[in-house]
């Protein structure tokens, strides 16, 4: 990919959106591998890089296009018709970009200063492992999980919950670290977004300093560490409030993609009475509110995306009410996808019991958007009920 200065043409959204409708047929025709494979084709990420796909959220200052954060939806819209392992794992690497752009400036010189490709997964901290902050740094000290597509990637942030001295709540922190300071432990078996290549990464006493540690609080909007080189209002949207929509995006190209299967299924087919299927009622009934509810969806987070970029132009950390609309409207749109699909299994009958039918993968890929925790459907519509009725929303990553 060609670089582009920050004074370059660049390419518009709906270019970039074009791109990612290109590469869908390669991905559709690939999408049983990755499943099986447990990861994404070396292929795609070849294709994403090429077309410039993984640079869209990507400061321009390091080559990248550096476009709105609406690109999460539109792009996995595309990407997950094919394959929703695809769109999560493009999903997660491009959101971390953003992250990182928001970083302070050394950490990107770092990263991107001699690979303008390097990408970053990111990895939560389980149960055992420690942080402890040291002069100049953090030390890091057992596993983190879920490292979508950490196979792609030369970096990884690492979420960190930091005991605060002298008691009262954890600090909550992203450390960015080289490959080369971790192992991945290869323990992603799921029956959903098998692909994702989630797997655990393992370090032992890793030091990790300051410049490349970022606070949570510097993530919620307005001025950020990075922000002062990506003069963009991309690096002042707070990644804890919107940034979730790196999950929401992938949910809606898997229902996309159940829709179409559907759709292509029912043209052909007769009943046993011979019976064309695709006249019945029923069916035109339940594809016409599967994607309504689809559309609906969409419809919800383009207008979060929006919004919080008019948030970010101003400069200003957005509200409290709504930062938690927005994660509230990911987890909406997340339940909407579901209930789509869900809608649409009926008319598949056995076939749609074929763990390898398109279908069936479409089914358990948007089932398992929904098992995110920053997504979580019971927990994002009790922090969006305590906001409305006054009560404290205790939750560092909004």
């Amino acid at each position: 990919m060609a670089r582009l200065s920050p004074t370059s043409a660049r390419p518009t959204r709906e270019e970039m959106v074009e791109r990612a409708r290109a590469l869908v047929p390669g991905i559709k025709a690939r999408a049983a591998t990755v499943e099986s494979d447990r990861r994404m084709a070396a292929e795609t990420d070849r294709e994403l890089t090429e077309s410039g796909l993984y640079k869209v959220l990507t400061p321009r200052r390091f080559g990248g296009t550096e476009l709105d954060l609406g690109m999460l939806i539109d792009v996995a819209a595309e990407l997950g018709r094919g394959c929703g392992s695809t769109a999560w794992v493009w999903g997660q690497l491009v959101g971390h970009d953003w992250v990182i752009g928001m970083m302070e400036p050394k950490a990107q010189e770092e990263m991107w200063g001699a690979d303008e490709a390097a990408l970053a997964s990111s990895a939560f901290q389980n149960p055992g492992a420690t942080v402890k902050r040291v002069p100049g740094g953090f030390v890091l000290d057992g596993s983190w999980g879920f490292a979508s597509g950490c196979d792609f990637a030369g970096w990884n942030l690492f979420l960190c919950i930091v005991p605060r001295e002298g008691g009262g709540p954890a600090t909550h922190h992203f450390a960015l670290a080289p490959r080369a300071d971790y192992e991945i432990e290869d323990d992603w078996f799921p029956v959903g977004l098998c692909g994702t290549g989630s797997k655990k990464l393992i370090v032992r006493e890793l030091f990790v300093p300051e410049h490349r540690v970022v606070d949570m609080e510097d993530l919620r909007g307005g001025p950020s560490p990075g922000s002062e080189i990506n003069l963009g209002p991309l690096y002042k949207v707070p990644p804890m409030g919107a940034g979730s929509k790196l999950f929401s995006g992938t949910s809606i190209g898997t229902a996309l993609g159940a829709l179409e299967a559907v759709e292509e299924n029912f043209r052909d087919r007769v009943s046993v009475g011979g019976a064309k299927l695709a006249q019945q009622q029923s069916v035109h009934i339940r594809l016409a509110h599967a994607e309504g509810e689809i559309d609906a969806a969409r419809a919800l987070l383009a207008r979060d995306c929006a919004d919080a970029m008019e948030w970010g132009a101003k400069g200003v950390r957005p509200p409290l009410e709504s930062r938690v609309r927005w994660r509230r409207d990911d987890a909406f749109a997340i339940r909407m996808c579901i209930d789509a699909v869900d809608r649409l299994f009926p008319l598949t009958g056995g076939r749609g019991l074929e763990a390898s039918s398109r279908f069936q993968r479409a089914w358990r890929d948007c089932h398992a958007t929904g098992q995110q925790i920053i997504v979580n459907w019971d927990l994002m519509l009790t922090h969006f009920g305590r906001m409305r009725m006054g009560e404290t929303v205790e939750d560092p990553r909004i």
